[in-house]
């Protein structure tokens, strides 16, 4: 994601007087990843805004930041496409199905349960017939530590979204532009006013 920050620019700078041209020079970089580095933060708390069950944790550590310089007035944030896992949004197993809260309340995903791989690993299934045959077992074929129950099913595994998926929507994006150019204009009068002194 990029912001155009330059009107803000002309616009800070047109409401200081006295500013010198050098100062100005170091300022914008500086407020620029400032800025860079609290929208990061911010990021995690606008999609929980939006009703995303993503952790703090996992926002900030799925965006990185290029930085800016005085030869290059821009900070990119890439935010990560990784598919999280759809157990890991609070998936609980009923008679119907699976029940999870990826977005805003819990959904019944029917016909899907939880299974486990033969590498330890677990996750939500659902059948599938044009998949090819997974080896796992379900959690009610089999007793917490036992060796049996397993068997080929023509099942996928599910995925949630990602934080880079969740951000590409337009809500995200807009109240994440909001944010950065509020706190721009802020930042460059800060960082103006302290090089002056």
């Amino acid at each position: 994601m990029q912001v155009d920050v330059r009107d803000n620019i002309k616009s800070v700078l047109a409401g200081m007087e006295g500013y010198k041209r050098d100062v100005v020079d170091k300022a914008i970089p500086l407020a620029l990843n400032r800025v860079g580095e609290m929208a990061r933060t911010h990021a995690g708390r606008t999609l929980r805004a939006e009703g995303y069950n993503f952790s703090a944790a996992e926002a900030v550590g799925a965006i990185s930041l290029t930085k800016a310089s005085r030869g290059r007035l821009v900070v990119t944030m890439r935010i990560r496409r990784r598919a999280k896992l759809l157990l890991n949004f609070g998936a609980r197993e009923t008679k119907q199905g699976v029940r999870v809260k990826v977005k805003g309340t819990s959904k019944l995903l029917k016909g899907a349960f939880i299974g486990q791989l033969r590498n330890g690993e677990h996750a939500v299934f659902i059948e599938d017939k044009s998949a090819g045959q997974t080896i796992l077992r379900k959690g009610k074929d089999h007793k917490h530590g036992s060796k049996g129950g397993w068997q080929a099913y023509p099942v996928r595994k599910l995925y949630g979204p990602s934080v880079g998926g969740a951000y590409a929507h337009e809500a995200v994006q807009g109240a994440m532009r909001t944010f950065i150019g509020q706190r721009f204009d802020e930042r460059l009068r800060h960082e103006v006013k302290r090089l002056s002194r």
